[in-house]
């Protein structure tokens, strides 16, 4: 393969080893082309969803005459433009994580964390595609790469096993440092069986990834790992980082934008923090955590869980306790848990700095002492330590008979004695200036303007749990300050169902500021390149400042769901266009280009999360391929029926995903759920009473061949 001058491969179906040969000729720097028979149907949806080779272009034939005339017409070809990216020492290592959070994954992560590794992820789950330019920006600038590869038998392997193959393949001919996790004994394909590790057990993981680790410590350590961009193109040089803040949180600390939201966060003038997906609550999550942080008197508890780690908890405790008993239960349960993770917390925070002081190690033995009666392991991380809880407390309660949960509830809750527990992290913590309680995620796939009562109380009982371990802590003059971060619709939710309203503040992200959006650019490519320039003259550098009569800058903001993700999503995809055409700087073509994988990606990530939501609307924004751009209401719901989906419910959805927003004879302009603070009700009254009409958003557009 090293001497051809050009790779074709052959993707009418998936084939791993044809995968993971086409990411290696793409690692060696080779042209390459994808072929496929046009007629064969099988995996055609699964490449759509795999989307990295989207930017090489396919050749589709029908015979080989067919094939013979399109390859030469195609040749000679070039092949993508070097990769020059800058090596990303502190977080050496790029994860392929799943579409689904196994004891794998969970495993996985946990270890990493403990051999404190920083590392960045791709989760499909935050970002279900992405984008050739983005695969090989992320494997030059990483030292090693680690794939879990999940059972074929689980739903969504086959597109995961097969990013993961192209992915390897690239990083194995570049001499990264590679690791294959195979969960399950499946045939494994004949190119890389060698360097697959299979487990059965997921326990056996950290033994597995030992060897790995030791080689990245390896290569830093000899100084193979780090190399030098050269490159004099501007586009080389402009890094604007990751769309998930979870890869970011180093990044995040040189070009953060503290906006007043922000502020009001790290002030912690607010319990709630509430936004859309992708609107930056996760960041300001990790502001306020290294802010809140610093010093040895600061203690700031970090908490990720999931609201799926909660499934035991609903089905085997709260569907069976009277409801006069629910809310109590979860209140008693968060009491708990947090109690928990805090002396947890202090312990391992403090192991060191307390035997500099006999006082404050009298008090850490003591808490010690006393959280070794509640601990569920050193090793594991919250996540596990959440669902062994979890686990613990359904399993006792499961063979009880249902009148006598209500005696024994309390008692199994709390493994031990909960008043020794709460004295001890009151008497250890008094010393601290602060103390600070971070929740995210915790609506993680919980479904919009669907969620249940039951969801509902989790997150009400938290807030509870919360305030009142405030007031105790205040008591003995600790001052805790907490911050629980929403999904905008579980927020509206929980309004809904909180008889004092006014008992939690919310910060709510709203960008309606394009100069905010510049401002996240501005220093995204300060810090990559050190251009220290005013956006308005930094941006000519970067982009075509006119797309036909317009700004390029406002093009690309009118289409995203003004949301950071999506605007970083689409340079990113421009930028990409831009370096593969040997560009200089982002011309108005490739504006037009990329707009047309920026329009997938993000119809494609919408319709993700739909799916995870609202399981029954899988494919429901297909509808509307070749719509015109504005419909009566009355059309898009003969659209719906068409293809039986609830049209009601299915409009309000659409609406508040963005998909569809409203024009009116009242309204200036356009209003989409974002434009008016998620007020779906103020969008639906025009269109029953007052001849307003759905308008496709433009981000869409170009995915759906809509009508303009």
């Amino acid at each position: 393969m090293r001497d051809a001058a050009v790779v074709v491969c052959d993707v009418t179906t998936f084939n791993f080893n044809v995968l993971f040969e086409l990411g290696y000729a793409i690692g060696l720097g080779l042209p390459v082309l994808p072929i496929r028979d046009a007629s064969y149907d099988l995996n055609r949806r699964d490449f759509d969803s795999l989307s990295l080779l989207d930017t090489l272009g396919y050749i589709d034939f029908a015979n080989s005459a067919n094939l013979r005339e399109q390859l030469t017409s195609r040749l000679p070809t070039q092949a993508l433009p070097e990769m020059t990216a800058r090596m990303h020492r502190d977080a050496p290592l790029y994860l392929l994580k799943g579409p689904i959070e196994t004891e794998g994954v969970l495993q996985l992560t946990a270890t990493l964390k403990k051999a404190r590794f920083q590392f960045r992820a791709y989760d499909p789950i935050e970002t279900p595609r992405l984008s050739l330019h983005d695969a090989r920006r992320q494997v030059s600038s990483s030292v090693g790469i680690i794939a879990n590869l999940l059972d074929p038998n689980r739903s969504d392997a086959l597109v995961h096993n097969g990013r993961c193959a192209i992915i390897c393949g690239m990083a194995m001919a570049q001499q990264k440092i590679v690791l294959m996790l195979q969960e399950g004994d499946a045939a494994q394909p004949v190119d890389y069986r060698d360097v697959v590790k299979i487990y059965k057990n997921h326990n056996t993981i950290p033994r597995l990834l030992e060897p790995t680790l030791r080689s990245v410590v390896d290569a830093f350590q000899s100084g193979s790992s780090v190399t030098s961009d050269q490159s004099t193109n501007f586009l080389h040089e402009v890094d604007l980082g990751d769309v998930a803040a979870e890869n970011e949180i180093s990044g995040l600390r040189s070009y953060f934008v503290r906006t007043g939201s922000a502020l009001q966060a790290r002030n912690g003038h607010a319990r709630l923090v509430v936004g859309r997906k992708g609107s930056g609550k996760t960041a300001i999550f990790y502001d306020v955590r290294q802010r809140a942080g610093r010093g040895n008197e600061r203690l700031v508890l970090d908490l990720k869980p999931e609201g799926h780690q909660f499934t035991h908890l609903k089905d085997f405790v709260l569907e069976r306790v009277a409801p006069g008993l629910r809310e109590h239960t979860m209140v008693a349960f968060w009491n708990y848990i947090l109690l928990c993770e805090l002396a947890r917390k202090a312990l391992d925070k403090d192991r060191n700095i307390a035997r500099m002081d006999p006082d404050r190690y009298q008090r850490y033995s003591r808490l010690a002492g006393i959280y070794e009666r509640h601990d569920n392991g050193w090793d594991a991380d919250f996540s596990q330590r959440l669902v062994r809880q979890l686990d613990r407390i359904a399993m006792q309660l499961g063979d009880l008979d249902t009148k006598e949960i209500g005696s024994r509830l309390t008692e199994i809750i709390y493994r031990g004695d909960l008043r020794e527990l709460s004295d001890g992290v009151s008497e250890y913590l008094r010393t601290k200036e602060s103390i600070w309680i971070l929740v995210d995620n915790l609506d993680k796939g919980w479904p919009v303007r669907g969620t249940s009562e039951t969801d509902m109380l989790i997150v009400r009982a938290l807030l509870d749990a919360t305030r009142k371990m405030q007031h105790q802590l205040e008591n003995d003059d600790i001052e805790l300050k907490c911050l629980v971060f929403l999904r905008s619709d579980i927020y509206e939710h929980l309004l809904r169902e909180t008889p004092d309203k006014g008992k939690d503040t919310a910060i709510q992200l709203d960008w309606e500021d394009t100069e905010t959006f510049e401002e996240i650019v501005r220093r995204r490519i300060f810090v990559s390149t050190g251009l220290d320039l005013p956006f308005g003259d930094l941006w000519p550098r970067l982009c075509d400042p006119l797309i036909g009569h317009q700004s390029s800058f406002s093009y690309f903001t009118e289409r995203t769901l003004m949301r950071p993700r999506d605007l970083l999503q689409f340079l990113n995809a421009a930028i990409g266009v831009a370096v593969n055409r040997g560009h200089d700087r982002i011309l108005s073509q490739d504006i037009i280009q990329a707009e047309k994988s920026y329009s997938q990606d993000i119809l494609v990530a919408t319709m993700f999360e739909i799916m995870d939501t609202n399981p029954d609307c899988e494919d429901i924004l297909y509808v509307f391929q070749g719509a015109p751009k504005a419909m009566g209401i009355d059309e898009v719901r003969d659209r719906l029926r068409e293809f039986d989906f609830p049209d009601n419910n299915a409009i309000e959805l659409l609406i508040w995903f963005g998909f569809f927003g409203v024009s009116a004879p009242t309204f200036s302009e356009v209003k989409y759920a974002h434009t008016v603070q998620d007020n779906i009700r103020g969008l639906m009254y025009p269109l029953e009473n007052l001849d307003g009409m759905l308008v496709v958003h433009p981000a869409f557009r170009a995915a759906l061949d809509i009508q303009l």
